[in-house]
């Protein structure tokens, strides 16, 4: 699975420079964000989890509306909030380097997004019933890669900054169920952004927004 991320990843970006060989104009930013994601499945009385995101965004435009836009994210999943852990009795930490590939949506100054999301977990941990769970995170692994799919909705603030509001939820399990502990586990996230465009380049052929 992990050759095939890699693999989609390399077609994602042959395929952007192929569309800016187009002389499409494109543009590069910055983006940080707070997340608030849970773990479906789980049987436990858990709490939800947040924590920041950070990472870039490299745009394309494709037409006057459309834009894609692959992004390269650090951002945190699962439950549990570390500061409400004896009122949250399964807490999971899941580190992620993701890689969405978004379709946006432009009208004068709100945008529209969707698209899938590949996922690689960098880093985990797992404490039940406050003590740390080395054995569950070893008999019931969390799988190394994700698939996700994510729909959002943003506000261009002026040419520069922008604030994006984004549902994400894994197409495909993330853990195998856990016997008393969960059912299949999947990651669900909703994250609120602001973006920091660094660079654009003008098409020769064609004016911008």
């Amino acid at each position: 699975m992990r050759k095939n991320l890699v693999i989609i990843a390399i077609l994602n970006c042959v395929w952007l420079y192929a569309q800016h060989n187009y002389k499409s104009p494109y543009r590069v930013g910055l983006k940080l964000g707070y997340s608030y994601h849970t773990l479906t499945g789980d049987f436990t009385n858990s709490r939800p989890a947040g924590d920041f995101l950070a990472g870039f965004w490299f745009q394309l435009r494709l037409n006057k509306k459309w834009t894609a836009q692959p992004e390269l994210l650090l951002l945190d999943k699962g439950i549990g909030d570390a500061q409400f852990r004896n009122k949250s009795p399964h807490q999971v930490n899941l580190h992620y380097f993701e890689i969405p590939l978004l379709f946006q949506y432009h009208t004068k100054s709100i945008y529209y997004e969707f698209g899938p999301g590949l996922g690689y977990l960098l880093n985990r941990e797992e404490h039940l019933n406050g003590n740390l769970s080395p054995e569950l995170v070893n008999d019931s692994p969390f799988r190394r890669s994700e698939l996700s799919f994510n729909l959002g909705v943003g506000c261009r603030l002026n040419e520069k900054w922008a604030l994006g509001l984004r549902l994400s939820h894994s197409l495909l399990p993330v853990r195998s169920a856990v016997p008393s502990v969960s059912g299949e586990s999947y990651n669900r996230l909703l994250g609120l952004s602001i973006s920091r465009q660094l660079r654009k380049k003008k098409a020769n052929n064609s004016d911008e927004q």
